[in-house]
């Protein structure tokens, strides 16, 4: 078994590192591509600066308009080209890059990714105990998103268990994304392009959702269609002499009184959608990606079909917007001002905005919304690639069910992690785990923990076989002390165990984890207080797992039904502890504290 997972492990390590290279050799080409273009342009430039001087010499009126056409013409287009090479390479330095982080994540290496911490709530059920967020997290294991929307709807799966319904239809989609490697990639490779503008989305949808202005006035609708042409016409007429020339300086009086009528809302939408365009051209991208696309599962199928509007691509909508304020963003341009006061831009583009909000804005935020469920759909995808041998739950309809097989923590390497095999269902039924220091009791409890929680999203679980019915996680492992709130770790826990019960509806099952339970007293009120919280639980009917060093705990089997022992034990062989991070029935049989003191340096006298 474990040849074959190395092998398997060694196949996928190896196609990532082939992408890494493929694409870092195609970005160096296209970086290559890129200076010859400015060397082009350059060149170009100065061959037309002599063409214009040229033919000012000569005086001829015709070689200036052909150099001027040729000189327009010819920066366009390589202007256009030489963006289409650099948006190339920027594209494949972001899927070299996606493939490095998966050799990173192959290698236990998250150093580097996004921790997530803005979502850790410290009395949510689960998140500090089971690591979702932070520091070598769950999160960094799973996350393959781009975007807020992602992120966000990232994190409220791993906080928050699904249906089963949803969760088969994940499991589906999530089997379909995995081996679609280049689609996953280039959805995640998209959306970067838009990197460090994830607040600038809010400032897109504020603006989409506010009010149209100008858009349901007429009299600009009249006289974006009229003073361009009247001034146009009247500066023809005025140059032949045909009309006094004070006319069309009328009316570019009048043109800049109308653009000074709409000076404060232009100047209003250009700040809230000036760092828009890089979100917008990754959402097109994004989208016209899964448009291209074909899918099998309903799941996949249906979001697809939300990036309709009227028939219409979403990815065409999109564009049309990029277009209408990359125009506009133009006002900086001296350019710009001078045919402003000619043709009043600033209005046209504004209608021309108001009136694609007006058509669209309830669709937009839809839209970034589905690109977050597809994000996060493709972060499993890639979590199921990378780990092909990782079990999809089955999601069972007797309430209080857990069980699985060879299941391990999927944070911890693969050469190093002990998978263990256990089954444990009923209602009230309660799992006490024994065992001396170090043994794995709290490694087993977060095991379990993130299996579930992953399980109930949609993920793979770390397992050979896992079975788990609709529940939700309660863990409380990790209570210290606060010193600002001058509360200690033993009231701190006590603090957690009152949430826990106050938890319990005796309508949704509850799958607690409670680790080292009231270590923080006396072995006497430990004893007592561990006893009547067990009873409690018991009776409540929430079911999980409790670890302690108190084995005396382990009697209380023969009064309360479903409750079973289990231990961690290690093996002393002369100044050397052995654990084999094993659950074992029954109560623990070895305990070392006693040798761990020794090997500090701590003298124990008999």
């Amino acid at each position: 078994m474990s040849t074959t997972k190395d092998s398997v492990n060694n196949r996928i390590s190896a196609q990532f590192q082939e992408r890494l290279e493929n694409f870092q050799k195609r970005s160096t080409e296209f970086k290559n591509s890129s200076r010859q273009y400015a060397i082009i342009r350059s060149v170009f430039f100065v061959a037309c600066v002599v063409g214009f001087v040229m033919a000012a010499n000569a005086d001829t009126e015709a070689g200036l308009l052909v150099t001027g056409i040729f000189f327009l013409a010819g920066f366009a287009i390589l202007l256009k080209k030489h963006q289409a090479v650099k948006k190339a390479q920027i594209f494949n330095e972001e899927l070299a890059r996606v493939n490095q982080e998966e050799l990173d994540r192959l290698t236990g290496d998250y150093s580097a990714f996004d921790k997530g911490e803005e979502f850790i709530s410290p009395e949510h059920p689960y998140h500090n105990d089971l690591d979702i967020f932070g520091k070598h997290s769950v999160f960094q294991l799973l996350n393959r998103t781009s975007t807020r929307f992602g992120r966000y709807l990232l994190a409220k799966w791993l906080s928050e268990p699904a249906d089963k319904a949803t969760i088969l239809k994940r499991q589906i989609a999530t089997k379909e994304l995995g081996p679609q490697i280049d689609f996953r990639q280039e959805i995640q490779a998209h959306g970067r392009s838009a990197e460090g503008e994830k607040t600038e989305t809010k400032h897109l949808l504020r603006w989409v959702k506010e009010p149209s202005t100008i858009f349901k006035n007429k009299i600009f609708t009249v006289a974006s269609l009229l003073l361009p042409v009247s001034t146009t016409a009247t500066i023809v007429l005025a140059s032949f002499s045909v009309i006094p020339s004070g006319i069309p300086l009328l009316l570019v009086v009048v043109n800049m009184a109308v653009l000074g009528s709409v000076f404060t809302r232009a100047n209003d939408i250009y700040k809230k959608t000036i760092s828009s365009n890089k979100v917008l051209k990754a959402l097109e991208s994004q989208v016209a990606l899964i448009e291209q696309s074909d899918f099998e599962s309903e799941y996949l199928q249906d979001l697809k079909s939300r990036f309709v509007h009227d028939q219409i691509k979403a990815s065409e909508v999109i564009k049309k917007l990029q277009y209408i304020l990359d125009n506009f963003h133009n006002r900086l341009n001296l350019m710009y001002h001078i045919f402003n006061i000619l043709f009043i831009l600033d209005v046209y583009w504004l209608l021309q905005a108001e009136k694609w909000k007006e058509n669209t804005k309830a669709d937009i935020e839809a839209w970034f919304a589905a690109i977050g469920e597809w994000e996060c759909l493709t972060s499993m995808g890639g979590y199921h690639f990378a780990k092909p041998d990782y079990t999809f739950a089955e999601i069972s309809d007797t309430p209080f069910t857990i069980e699985g097989s060879q299941v391990g923590h999927p944070l911890i390497k693969d050469a190093s992690r002990i998978n263990n095999t256990f089954d444990f269902s009923g209602k009230g039924g309660i799992c006490l785990i024994t065992g001396s220091n170090m043994s794995g009791k709290s490694t087993f409890l977060r095991t379990v923990g993130v299996n579930a929680v992953l399980s109930l999203m949609g993920a793979p679980a770390c397992a050979e076989g896992f079975r788990l019915s609709f529940l939700k996680v309660f863990t409380s492992m990790r209570t210290t002390d606060d010193l600002e709130e001058s509360v200690s770790s033993f009231y701190a826990e006590l603090k957690r165990l009152r949430q826990l019960l106050g938890y319990i509806d005796g309508e949704t099952p509850i799958l607690f984890m409670v680790d080292e339970v009231l270590k923080g007293t006396n072995s006497e009120d430990r004893h007592k207080g561990a006893i009547a919280l067990i009873r409690q639980l018991n009776k409540l009917g929430a079911f999980g797992f409790v670890s302690t060093h108190d084995i005396g705990l382990g009697n209380i089997t023969n009064e309360l039904q479903g409750v079973k022992n289990y231990s961690f034990n290690s093996i002393i062989e002369g100044d050397e502890i052995i654990f084999d991070y094993t659950l074992t029935e029954g109560i623990c049989r070895s305990f070392n504290a006693t040798k761990l003191m020794q090997k500090m340096g701590i003298e124990i006298i008999d």
